[in-house]
């Protein structure tokens, strides 16, 4: 039989890194964010936690796999070449490795990330 360790999202404790550099660059309003890692890092190749942003809009080029699930708040992605997305509260999805465009944050928002290095 497997074992394994189940990780609990638990934030209380643990210092969010501010505006942890993630992004090609802003484009629009001067958006401030955090990150609060609450599993793994580059050594272990996944990292899951909480992330934060107040409005404004980033440049993307995304150099991981991430998996998002909106907490609260609205944001529209556009990539590159395609047709704007928005998403909200409770929407959940996918940016691939490559994935270049722009992430603008309408209402400030909360998200649970999980991404692969």
């Amino acid at each position: 039989m497997a074992t394994g360790t189940l990780v609990v999202f638990d934030p209380s404790g643990i210092e969010p890194a501010i505006n942890s550099p993630f992004f090609a660059g802003v484009v629009e309003g001067n958006p401030q964010t955090q990150t609060v890692r609450l599993y793994g890092g580059r050594d272990v190749g996944t990292s899951a936690g909480i992330w934060r942003a107040t409005k404004g809009t980033f440049k993307m080029d995304y150099q991981v796999w991430e998996f998002c699930h909106v907490v609260s708040g609205r944001c529209v992605i556009t990539p590159a070449g395609g047709a704007a997305v928005t998403f909200g509260s409770g929407d959940s999805f996918i940016c691939e490795k490559g994935l270049q465009g722009t992430w603008q944050i309408l209402e400030d928002m909360t998200k649970h990330f999980v991404i692969n290095f």
